[in-house]
């Protein structure tokens, strides 16, 4: 009996590693031209499209604009979960949006150990040397924290049999454009599912691994806006020993 619980889940566990945090890709919300949109082997994302006619290089400061709500994909209930049966969960987005708009600042400012950026933040989006960075939030699936207190309450290990229908994900589409003329440098898409975690507290917050996503999102982006020729910026780890 041990032993095929043991076998159980064991097969969940390499079934979960083995999916990876990379959701599939979201519909096109509208936010961008998707028409355009292909997949890039060197960026971290589902797809993008780069402007032939434009690149980084020739600019040094960057505006980030507020990021865009307006945008949301429809959900199913299940989706929603809990945040969409308290009906706030529009306003926890709205919430979140400012918080991500910081993210981008901070990482812009102040890199983490090992990336560099060329950028200086500015306040205003002017200058012919400005690059303006515009996100959507377009899908925040948030965690089921009721679900994810019954796997807590299952025997030890079996739990992460509950992993795949509780599994929050987070989807966007962004630019960066030019900020004197508005002509695109670089269109993007993507959609990221939280990291494998062998032991998850994140779980018990409707928005904790969401934020997570969004925070590494911040790192990717502020490499890609600095990336060098040939250089291939790495996609999310899919899974990590922090609990959070």
């Amino acid at each position: 009996m041990h032993r095929h619980l043991a076998s159980i889940v064991l097969a969940s566990l390499f079934a979960v590693m083995s999916a990876g945090c990379k959701a599939k890709a979201a519909h096109s919300a509208g936010f961008v031209d998707s028409s355009l949109l292909e997949k890039d082997d060197s960026l971290p994302f589902h797809s993008a499209w780069r402007n032939p006619e434009r690149d980084f290089v020739r600019y040094s400061k960057i505006w980030i604009a507020p990021v865009d709500t307006s945008h949301l994909l429809e959900m199913d209930i299940w989706k929603e979960g809990e945040a969409g049966a308290s009906g706030q969960l529009q306003k926890d987005v709205d919430e979140i949006a400012v918080k991500v708009r910081q993210y981008l600042i901070d990482t812009f400012k102040t890199p983490p150990e090992g990336v560099q950026s060329r950028f200086t933040v500015v306040d205003e989006p002017t200058g012919k040397d400005t690059l303006k960075l515009e996100l959507a939030i377009v899908e925040i699936v948030p965690s089921k924290a009721l679900l994810e207190a019954a796997s807590w309450a299952m025997p030890f290990g079996t739990g992460i049999l509950l992993s795949p229908v509780n599994t929050s994900t987070a989807a966007m589409e962004g630019r960066f454009v030019d900020a004197a003329t508005g002509q695109p440098i670089l269109l993007f898409a993507d959609r990221e599912g939280e990291q494998f975690r062998p032991i998850d507290l994140g779980g018990f917050t409707w928005y904790a691994h969401a934020k997570g996503i969004m925070q590494d999102w911040s790192v990717q982006l502020v490499k890609v806006a600095n990336q060098k020729p040939g250089e291939v910026i790495e996609d999310m780890k899919v899974y990590t020993i922090s609990p959070w």
